[in-house]
């Protein structure tokens, strides 16, 4: 009973431990403070109260361990941002990794990600874990689609309808919301060739417009959320000493 009890809190507390988190206003540095509401017959539990409290002190940690540095504030835009550039071009290396350690008989070209799930800017100084649940809030967990080249340009052309995403492995131009001279990988599309893109399991399932994922060949699902795949790759090149930073390369253009 006892053991239930401290598994029923700790997933009622995980549950919520975002929307309860108070958040500092400093750039540098968020603090985040986990607030349990009791009612009056549960503070009268000392048992209750006791794990209560050792949840909220262990939840109030973890949401302030430092994962990384950022080298400057970074916001999300269109076409292109450097914010969404560092999203995609991560998620893009998760992609690639993840074929490797999975020995796929593919690696990952592309990553999208919508700009309306990144949620909040990337503040210059120390980034928390706190900070990567505001900045990516939704439970988006990542699938790898497989499409041929034709229809690869018809997903294209809908996030050019949208002015842009965060996107990686492509370079394009917009000209009338048309997506125009693409280029995968450094090389024109192939219109019969397939395609593997690493996005989001809300994208690929219609979500945000881009409705052209419906004709894909594959899909695989990593299992993995992309928040939490974010988290880890983060820490690790924090760890090997790199912070975060992120450049505008005009990988999505506007043609006048």
């Amino acid at each position: 009973m006892k053991s239930h009890l401290y598994n029923s809190l700790k997933l009622l507390l995980l549950l919520f431990a975002v929307a309860a988190c108070s958040v500092s206003q400093n750039n540098s540095k968020s603090n985040y403070r986990i607030d349990s509401e009791m009612d009056s017959s549960s503070k009268k539990d000392t048992v209750f109260t006791n794990v209560i409290e050792s949840y909220k002190s262990q939840l109030d940690g973890e949401m302030n361990t430092l994962l990384s540095v950022s080298d400057e504030a970074m916001i999300a835009g269109k076409p292109e941002s450097k914010l969404s550039n560092y999203i995609a071009d991560a998620m893009l290396s998760i992609g690639k990794e993840f074929c490797v350690e999975n020995k796929l008989p593919h690696s990952v070209d592309i990553a999208i990600m919508n700009m309306g799930g990144i949620r909040t800017a990337m503040p210059k100084g120390e980034i928390t874990t706190g900070r990567m649940f505001e900045m990516l809030p939704f439970k988006n967990k990542l699938v790898i689609v497989g499409m041929k080249g034709y229809d690869l340009n018809i997903l294209l052309n809908q996030v050019a309808e949208f002015e842009g995403e965060g996107i990686s492995g492509v370079k394009m131009g917009i000209k009338d919301k048309k997506a125009v001279d693409i280029l995968v990988n450094g090389a024109s599309v192939d219109l019969e060739k397939v395609y593997h893109i690493l996005s989001v399991d809300y994208l690929v399932n219609g979500g945000g417009g881009l409705s052209a994922f419906a004709a894909r060949e594959t899909l695989i699902h990593l299992h993995k959320k992309l928040r939490s795949e974010m988290i880890k790759y983060i820490s690790g090149d924090y760890k090997k000493g790199k912070h975060i930073s992120a450049e505008l390369d005009r990988r999505i253009y506007h043609v006048e």
